[in-house]
């Protein structure tokens, strides 16, 4: 195909509609000349008109003013016809106007004969008038050709700042598709990987009879006129091809060079919006892609590491009651099945986190949420860990008021055991560690603080992220789930969570879970 400017295009200047006559009077005088809803001969009439009405008062005021001065009335009709319809009328008007002024106004009348005193007049009149007509009509047509590039510069940028936004491909389509019909056009659009063509209403049967042409065009890259006054642009960008857009223009005659700019350059902002939005999809799907890649890598990092010590523990206390089992004493079985029991307890409460996650991720948890005393959570969660706080200083800070919470109590334990547990790992062997429950407005507060180095500033906004274990590598340091469960699990409650480091005296740090505080059903006897 050649350049677009080589295609002749079966388009039409859309009609504008009014709803009165004012309207239509004042579209009507806003109109470039030439214009295809007038008709390529109306603004010759309309100019001749104004000469004709230009001779007639100067017929009746012939006798009173004179010839020569009625001139300036001529000079004023041509003058608004070059202002309103530009050049070409307005040197018609100009040459209609010497010849009235000739056979009407200048003796001899009634012919185009005059006398040698009058030829240098009638010489500057005929001159007088081109000039007059040809300023008029040319300052006239700039003005139309600037403020209507103006006006296409200005929906361009509004288009240009609607498309920006656009985020998905038929959003963009849409847009296109709207912006095209309020210039008055109809347009179908095929975006690749979009089965659903998008179209204005009405352009159904047209749009079915061109799609069997759009398989040997769709790699075009310029635009061109199809049968049925179709005019097709590829919609391209990057070097990839996108699309294609047909329009279809109302009413009669050819589109000018300007709409023709306007539509391509449209459709070339529209397939930058579609680009844009492709590559912000793929780039959503590859950041998911590697989160995911992420999340499994950590996970069997976690496994690989993590999970080794506690079964590495059962393993080497199993294999030594089994192989050597009589040679110990009874204190040393003691310990051996003790470390069994505790390996497999933290083992188990690995394995549970992750399914809880697992749970969490897909929506399938299941609550069963009851009423129960906070305090009473709370003593439960440090009575599963008794074995590992034995070494340790617990301050037990309970008071709820009689307030109760609604939970789900295995669920709220195995939330208050992950911080527990995190205390315990992280704080060092001799932190005492505080739990406390209080109330804080309409909530129930439950906390757990320990005494140890704390959270460094650059971590405390990814404690509760998915295998996230900060600057701690320690082999017994955890797979980085707990508080992560903790989180999901206060949060199907209806509560919330947060970490505050230092927690006093500059160290520390104090996880707490805040819950909707619940009244006591005898609270009112």
């Amino acid at each position: 195909m050649g350049s677009p400017t080589s295609h002749a295009r079966a388009l039409t200047d859309p009609k504008p509609v009014s709803s009165n006559s004012s309207m239509k009077l004042a579209w009507f005088l806003s109109t470039p000349a030439g214009s295809a809803a007038h008709g390529a001969w109306r603004p010759y009439l309309w100019a001749v008109a104004l000469i004709v009405a230009a001779t007639l008062v100067s017929f009746f005021w012939l006798t009173t003013v004179g010839p020569r001065n009625l001139a300036l009335l001529f000079f004023a009709a041509i003058m608004f016809t070059g202002a309103w319809l530009g050049l070409k009328p307005a040197l018609l008007s100009a040459g209609v106007a010497f010849l009235c002024y000739n056979f009407l106004l200048i003796e001899p009348r009634y012919t185009f004969h005059f006398t040698p005193a009058d030829a240098l007049a009638l010489t500057a009149f005929l001159i007088g008038a081109m000039i007059v007509g040809g300023l008029a009509g040319g300052l006239s047509d700039r003005a139309r050709v600037a403020a209507s590039r103006l006006r296409d510069m200005t929906s361009l940028l509004e288009a240009s700042r609607e498309l920006s936004g656009v985020m998905e491909s038929e959003e963009a389509g849409r847009s296109i598709l709207r912006l095209l019909e309020e210039r008055g056009y109809v347009a179908a659009l095929w975006i690749q990987g979009v089965s659903q063509r998008i179209a204005s209403a009405g352009v159904d049967a047209r749009a079915t009879a061109l799609e069997p042409l759009l398989g040997d065009l769709r790699e075009s890259a310029t635009a061109s006129d199809m049968s049925g006054g179709a005019f097709l642009i590829p919609l391209g960008a990057g070097g990839r091809f996108l699309g294609q857009v047909a329009v279809w223009a109302e009413g009669e005659g050819l589109v000018g060079l300007a709409d023709r700019t306007w539509l391509e350059t449209l459709a070339d902002l529209g397939a930058i919006a579609i680009d844009r939005a492709r590559l912000a999809a793929e780039v959503a799907e590859a950041r998911i892609v590697a989160e995911k890649e992420g999340l499994r890598t950590a996970l069997l990092s976690s496994l690989s590491h993590d999970l080794r010590t506690p079964i590495a523990t059962v393993l080497a206390s199993t294999t030594s009651l089994l192989d050597q089992g009589d040679k110990f004493t009874p204190e040393t079985r003691s310990d051996l099945l003790e470390s069994i029991q505790g390996a497999s307890e933290r083992l188990s409460r690995y394995i549970t986190n992750l399914l809880e996650m697992t749970r969490l991720e897909s929506g399938a948890l299941r609550l069963r949420p009851v009423l129960m005393d906070p305090c009473e959570a709370m003593s439960s969660a440090l009575s599963h860990l008794e074995r590992d706080l034995k070494s340790r200083k617990v301050v037990r800070n309970f008071r709820a008021d009689g307030r109760l919470i609604e939970v789900d109590s295995v669920l709220l334990e195995q939330a208050i055991v992950n911080v527990v547990e995190n205390a315990i790992k992280h704080a060092g062997p001799d932190s005492p560690i505080e739990a406390r429950v209080a109330l804080a407005d309409q909530h129930v507060l439950l906390s757990i603080e320990d005494r140890g180095p704390g959270i460094p500033p650059g971590d405390i906004e990814h404690v509760f992220d998915m295998f996230f274990r900060g600057r701690d590598r320690r082999s017994d340091a955890g797979v980085g789930l707990g508080l992560a469960v903790t989180r999901g699990l206060v949060e199907s409650f209806g509560g919330s969570v947060r970490a505050v480091s230092p927690a006093r005296d500059g160290r520390g740090a104090r996880i707490e879970l805040l819950l909707p505080a619940r009244e006591c059903i005898g609270s009112a006897e």
